[in-house]
């Protein structure tokens, strides 16, 4: 699949090298920064860009300028937009292309669009999903063992944080430090709204929760509600829903 990820220089750099490795055919269009608060009577794009555009089977774009971006959905690409520009935006270009989707994050999508060629994008790139398996030491600790991602995120953040989970104790210590490291290699933007903090933030916990299911799933009995870990796990499902019911999309 030709993947083309455009983007205005700020966002999207690592996504492509991420991405390629996955989609070899996958290319990086970096388009001129314009202010996103002013208003743009016409956008005309590189003619190198409108050919990579013509022949791409899915854009990603990290384009900053809601004027730029209602102009390349236009093309009638199938489209993911990783600038949250509101929900009213995404109405107004579905109208032109309906083949676009705006997640709330881009490791936080699943590839149940309905589109064929978006679907086959986040089968490998969206809200994580890790395999691993569960050992235990002479002392009964359990040692996350052959941690791997079934599906990454797209900024790499999740595949850089493997080494802090995997072949370590499986504590709330090392699961902290885990998240703390997500946190620092987020760089996927959620929306020209919101904080840069608060997505870091909400990225943690999510690829943190992610984690903790395949840890249940591998061994569900260190989740049971009098443990350590059962007790740590609740807590921290609690607290992302808390977080994700007072933020708005």
């Amino acid at each position: 699949m030709n993947i083309v990820i455009l983007s205005d220089g700020k966002y999207g750099d690592r996504a492509a090298i991420v991405v390629k490795q996955e989609f070899p055919s996958t290319i990086l269009k970096v388009l001129e920064e314009r202010d996103p608060t002013m208003f743009l009577d016409e956008v005309i794009l590189e003619e190198d860009v409108e050919i990579a555009i013509k022949n791409a089977d899915l854009l990603i774009l990290y384009v900053r300028h809601p004027d730029v971006v209602a102009e390349i959905c236009e093309r009638q690409k199938p489209t993911i937009l990783s600038i949250h520009l509101g929900q009213g935006f995404l109405r107004q270009v579905r109208h032109l292309n309906p083949k676009v989707i705006m997640p709330k994050s881009m490791c936080n999508a699943t590839p149940d669009t309905g589109i064929e060629e978006i679907d086959e994008y986040l089968r490998l790139f969206g809200t994580p999903i890790y395999d691993l398996e569960v050992e235990y030491l002479e002392d009964h600790v359990p040692i996350a063992k052959n941690v791997r991602l079934l599906v990454e995120s797209p900024c790499g953040a999740s595949n850089a944080s493997i080494d802090f989970i995997n072949e370590k104790k499986i504590t709330p210590e090392t699961l902290n430090s885990f998240a703390l490291n997500i946190r620092q290699e987020c760089r996927e933007p959620v929306s020209i709204l919101l904080t840069h903090e608060d997505l870091s933030e909400s990225s943690a916990s999510l690829h943190l929760l992610k984690l903790l299911d395949a840890i249940q799933k591998a061994d569900p009995s260190l989740f049971s509600p009098e443990t350590e870990l059962g007790k740590y796990a609740e807590q921290r499902r609690k607290d992302y829903r808390t977080r994700n019911l007072n933020i708005l999309f």
